[in-house]
């Protein structure tokens, strides 16, 4: 899915904007690419789910395809929190960065192993 993992790449590097780049500027351009990727992300995600599911399970599939949504809502400001209460607010957006290049790696191997 290589639509989704720019979507993620893109999202990355706000977070890392954020991270090294003070003030209203960076605050600004990292809320434009992790809004942008995000944009990209959530809608192809649910397409692909929708795509892919057996119409009977349709329901399921999509509901917990939410719920894992939901649960990243609330764990990626919990990563943040703990790894800035450790160090600073740039070491949990970086922080945070890392996981999600995690998952753009997992895409691009699965992408790759599908051909």
């Amino acid at each position: 899915m290589p639509g989704m993992a720019g979507g993620l790449a893109v999202a990355v590097a706000g977070l890392l904007v954020a991270a090294v780049v003070p003030g209203l500027f960076g605050v600004l351009v990292a809320a434009v690419a992790i809004g942008f990727g995000t944009g990209v992300v959530t809608p192809l995600g649910f397409a692909h789910l929708a795509a892919s599911t057996p119409r009977e399970r349709l329901g399921q599939t999509m509901g917990s395809a939410e719920v894992g949504r939901e649960l990243g809502d609330a764990g990626g400001p919990l990563l943040v929190g703990v790894l800035a209460a450790a160090a600073s607010l740039g070491w949990g957006l970086t922080g945070l960065a890392v996981v999600l290049s995690v998952l753009v790696v997992a895409l691009w191997v699965g992408a790759a192993s599908r051909r």
